[in-house]
C-alpha cells in the first residue's frame, strides 16, 4: 500500500466534462472540450511506494641556345630566335621538385633533361614557339591554381567542425493551463500532477515558483493554485497571485500584503502590476467566465500574465533566455525540447523546491486521492514503482514526508502522460462523477 496516501480532492467550484474531455474547474458553469494536443508517449518511470518492492620536378630540353641567332635544340620550332639583347626576368621553381619562389633574370634546365635549375641571359624574342617553355608556364599555372584552391578547402573544414548550435536569443513563452497542461519555452509538454511547490523558472537572480494542488474536479491531479515571483532582479520583493476564491487565497500580494483589490495599477522595485479584465486567454474554453487578469511587467523584459479563476490559475510567461542558464517546469530554454521531460527536469533541479528556497511562507498539505492510488497500483509496473521511489529519494528535499514521496512517484510514473485525468476518472465511481456533474 502507499504509505499514508489518500484524501479527497481540494474544494473548488467550476466545471466538468465527460470521459476523455478536459475539465475546467473555475467558478463558471460546466464546460468540456477535446484538447488539440497529442497524448503523451505513455507511462514513464513512475511508481507507488510499497506494492511488491524489490612540387613538381623539372624536365624537358633547352629551347634556344646562345649563339649566332639561329634556333637550335630538339625542342625548338621552325621560327628564328630574334635579337641578341637580354630580356626581362621571370619566375619559376628552384630546388629538387617544388621549392620556394626566387627572382632571377631567367631560368633554364641543364643536365640530361632533369636536374637543378641554373641562370642564363637569353636573347629577347617577340614570340616563343618553343614547346618546352610553354610547358613550363603551364606547370606554373597549375601550381598556382593548386595553391589558390588550398585556402577554400581549409575554410570549409573549419566550418564543418563548428557543431555547437547558436544560442537562443528570441523571446518565447511558457504556458500553463488546466490540470495542469504545460508547454515549455522549447515546446515540450511535461506534466506535473502531484501536489507540492515547484520551480517554474530557477535562476540565481530570477525566481518564479508555483504551488500545484489538486481539486475535486480533477480527482486530485494538481492544477496551478498559486504563483510567486522573487529574486534580486526585483530587489528581493515577493509578488504572489492567488485564485479568486478566499478558500484558495483570494488575493494579489506584495511582500505578504494584499494589493489591487480592484482593477488598477501598482508598482514597486521595478515591477508594474496591472489588474484588469483584458487579455488573450491561454485556454479559450474558459472564455465564458469573467476575466480577472494580472499583468506583470518585470525587469529584464520578462512578462507574466496570470489568469485568476475560482480555484486555480492559468499562466503565460514571456521572456528571453537568462544569462548563465535557467531551469524549472518551463524547461531549460536551450532550444532542445527533448531534455524538458518531467524526469529530466527533476534530475537537474530536484522534484520539489528545497528547504530555504521557497518564496511561499510554508508548504501546503499534500493530498493523495484513491483514484491516484489506483492508477499507481494498476498502471505502473513493480519495476517502475521501485525505480521511481529510488529517484524520488535522491530528488526530494531531505526528510520528505510519505505523502510528498507518493506525490513525486506519481509524477515520475505519469509525467509523460498529458491526459492522466482521463485515467483517473476511470477509477472514480458513478456517484462521484454524478456529484461533480460529469455525465457518463
Amino acid at each position: 500500500m502507499i504509505g499514508g496516501g489518500m484524501a479527497g480532492g481540494a474544494v473548488g467550484g467550476g466545471t466538468a466534462g465527460g470521459v476523455g474531455m478536459h475539465q475546467h474547474f473555475g467558478t463558471g458553469g460546466p464546460v468540456a472540450h477535446e484538447h488539440g494536443c497529442d497524448v503523451g508517449s505513455g507511462v514513464a518511470e513512475g511508481a507507488l511506494i510499497a506494492a511488491t518492492t524489490g612540387g613538381g620536378s623539372g624536365g624537358g630540353a633547352s629551347c634556344c641556345e646562345v649563339g649566332a641567332g639561329a634556333c637550335t635544340g630538339p625542342a625548338c620550332g621552325t621560327g628564328a630566335c630574334y635579337g641578341e639583347q637580354a630580356g626581362a626576368g621571370s619566375m619559376t621553381f628552384v630546388g629538387d621538385g617544388g621549392g620556394d619562389w626566387t627572382t632571377e633574370t631567367t631560368y633554364k634546365y641543364v643536365g640530361a633533361g632533369k636536374g637543378n635549375l641554373t641562370v642564363t641571359v637569353p636573347m629577347k624574342r617577340n614570340f616563343m614557339p618553343c614547346v618546352g617553355l610553354a610547358a613550363l608556364i603551364a606547370g606554373v599555372i597549375v601550381v598556382l591554381l593548386l595553391m589558390t584552391n588550398s585556402t577554400p578547402s581549409s575554410t570549409i573544414k573549419s566550418v564543418a567542425q563548428r557543431t555547437t548550435p547558436a544560442p537562443v536569443t528570441k523571446t518565447k513563452e511558457c504556458l500553463f493551463w488546466g490540470d495542469p497542461h504545460v508547454v515549455t519555452f522549447d515546446g515540450a509538454r511535461p506534466s506535473f500532477y502531484g501536489d507540492g511547490e515547484y520551480w517554474i523558472v530557477k535562476h540565481p537572480e530570477v525566481q518564479i515558483q508555483g504551488r500545484y494542488h489538486g481539486t475535486k474536479y480533477t480527482f486530485g491531479l494538481a492544477a496551478m493554485q498559486k504563483v510567486a515571483v522573487g529574486g534580486t532582479f526585483i530587489g528581493k520583493h515577493i509578488v504572489q497571485v492567488e485564485p479568486m476564491e478566499e478558500a484558495f487565497g483570494g488575493a494579489i500580494r506584495v511582500d505578504g500584503q494584499p494589493v489591487l483589490k480592484e482593477y488598477g495599477t501598482y508598482s514597486i522595485g521595478g515591477v508594474t502590476l496591472t489588474y484588469d479584465g483584458i487579455g488573450e486567454l491561454v485556454d479559450n474554453a474558459a472564455s465564458k467566465w469573467t476575466k480577472n487578469i494580472v499583468h506583470m511587467a518585470l525587469p529584464r523584459g520578462i512578462s507574466l500574465t496570470v489568469y485568476r479563476w475560482g480555484n486555480y490559475l492559468d499562466l503565460r510567461i514571456q521572456m528571453q533566455p537568462l544569462p548563465g542558464g535557467q531551469d524549472g517546469s518551463c524547461g531549460n530554454f536551450n532550444g532542445d525540447a527533448t531534455d524538458d521531460t518531467t524526469q529530466a527536469i527533476f534530475e537537474r533541479i530536484g522534484a520539489r523546491i528545497g528547504q530555504g528556497e521557497m518564496l511561499f511562507t510554508q508548504r501546503a498539505p499534500i493530498e493523495f486521492t484513491k483514484q491516484m492510488e489506483e492508477m499507481l497500483r494498476n498502471d505502473c509496473t513493480a519495476d517502475d514503482l521501485i525505480a521511481s521511489q529510488q529517484k524520488c529519494q535522491k530528488e526530494l528535499p531531505q526528510a520528505a514526508s510519505t505523502m510528498m514521496m507518493n506525490s513525486c512517484i506519481y509524477d515520475q510514473c505519469f509525467g509523460k502522460n498529458e491526459h492522466a485525468l482521463r485515467s483517473a476518472e476511470v477509477y472514480s465511481t458513478a456517484e462521484e462523477r454524478a456529484a461533480l456533474g460529469i455525465v457518463g
